[in-house]
């Protein structure tokens, strides 16, 4: 089985091969957690982004940040991904059930 540091550093690796990164501010390690049947990895990680402007006046002078979430589904025994999601409490839900 893979360890929790190996889970959390696939989780990282994966992130940043899909997106660009440079876009992002403050990436962290928020939550970890590990299926009752020790077969899947629920890592979650959160990230500034810089908020879409509305207008042309709230663009100037200020950059506004907004934090968000990705939990990523790591299989257990391979090291393989098998989801990433948007991490939101709409989405929580639907999340604690793969702990089941």
């Amino acid at each position: 089985m893979l360890e929790v540091k190996n889970a959390v550093k696939i989780a990282f690796e994966l992130f940043k091969e899909l997106y660009d990164t440079k876009k992002f501010e403050d990436i962290l390690l928020e939550e970890i957690a590990l299926s009752e049947n020790k077969t899947t990895w629920l890592i979650t990680l959160g990230f500034y982004r810089r908020a879409p402007s509305v207008n042309i006046m709230e663009s100037i002078g200020s950059k506004k940040y907004i934090r968000m979430y990705k939990t990523l589904q790591i299989d257990a025994n391979t090291g393989e991904m098998i989801s990433m999601k948007n991490w939101s409490w709409e989405t929580d839900k639907s999340l604690r059930d793969v702990l089941k």
